[in-house]
């Protein structure tokens, strides 16, 4: 029987991959395409866009580029008053709100610029409302389409100011504006925004080794909850007798910790050192 992957259409697309916010937090993280010498973090997406900018087969179909505030320089009841009063400098013209309800209380609601079917579509909401987290968290997201995507990738191939790139695109396609001016283009940009773009301008794409695998887990796990108890096994029966029973418990592996030693190994098996029985 053929994986749905197997037919006709999709027998020559190659690789397709799709990486969500942690996966890309994880490959940024775990990544062995580079590490920025400044402060030891990680610069594999710039590299990795290199790669995929300079093959001719590669494509972008989609890009989400998630810009937060955390300061409280937004409000979504504000945007909410803007969006319905056309306060926009746009030439998106599709604007959408969706509010959700939670029995008799408001649960959220998302703003919406751009058509569902746009190449370029923003998405603005309470993401600490979303999250049930504490504290000021409004999330605004550039979702990327096509020639939108591929073209911001060829950008970011030679920039790790991602936020520069992002600020230029928020600047070009939309801004929350004072009606002060019978021309909408030449109305004041409001304080608020602008400030928020300006915040946005100055983030770089590298991200501090803070995502761990699932195998470092492990090795925290182990060393808080046994760790004693291998002293004491090192210190009578010898290191040797741990190694052996590490080995002959291989064949008790589940299939989902087979695929942790996989991902692991392949992720930064260069950066870790190979154990060898005989030495021990």
């Amino acid at each position: 029987m053929l994986c749905p992957r197997q037919n006709d259409f999709f027998k020559n697309m190659g690789v397709c991959v799709s990486m969500s916010g942690n996966g890309c937090r994880a490959f940024e993280t775990m990544s062995k395409l580079g590490k920025d010498k400044r402060g030891g973090e990680s610069v594999a997406f710039p590299a990795l866009f290199q790669l995929l900018t300079t093959d001719e087969s590669a494509n972008i179909s989609r890009l989400d580029i998630a810009c937060d505030d955390r300061e409280g320089y937004l409000d979504m009841e504000q945007i909410i008053r803007k969006t319905r009063a056309r306060e926009i400098n746009s030439r998106l013209r599709w604007k959408d709100i969706h509010e959700s309800i939670n029995g008799e209380t408001k649960a959220g609601s998302t703003v919406y610029i751009g058509a569902p079917s746009s190449d370029f579509r923003v998405r603005i909401y309470d993401k600490a409302l979303e999250q049930g987290a504490d504290g000021h968290w409004i999330r605004v997201e550039l979702v990327m389409r096509k020639e939108n995507a591929n073209a911001f990738v060829e950008e970011m191939a030679h920039s790790e100011n991602v936020g520069k790139l992002a600020a230029q695109v928020m600047n070009d396609k939309f801004s929350f504006i004072e009606r002060d001016d019978s021309n909408i283009t030449r109305c004041t940009v409001c304080g608020w925004w602008q400030t928020f773009v300006d915040e946005i301008e100055e983030v770089h794409l590298v991200a501090r080794c803070v995502v761990q695998h699932s195998v470092e887990r492990i090795s925290n796990w182990v060393e808080a909850q046994v760790g004693p108890s291998l002293a004491i096994l090192v210190q009578t029966m010898g290191p040797r007798h741990i190694v052996e029973i590490a080995i002959d418990s291989l064949k008790r592996l589940t299939d989902k910790q087979e695929f942790l030693l996989t991902d692991y190994n392949s992720l930064c098996g260069s950066l870790r050192p190979s154990v060898q029985v005989a030495a021990l």
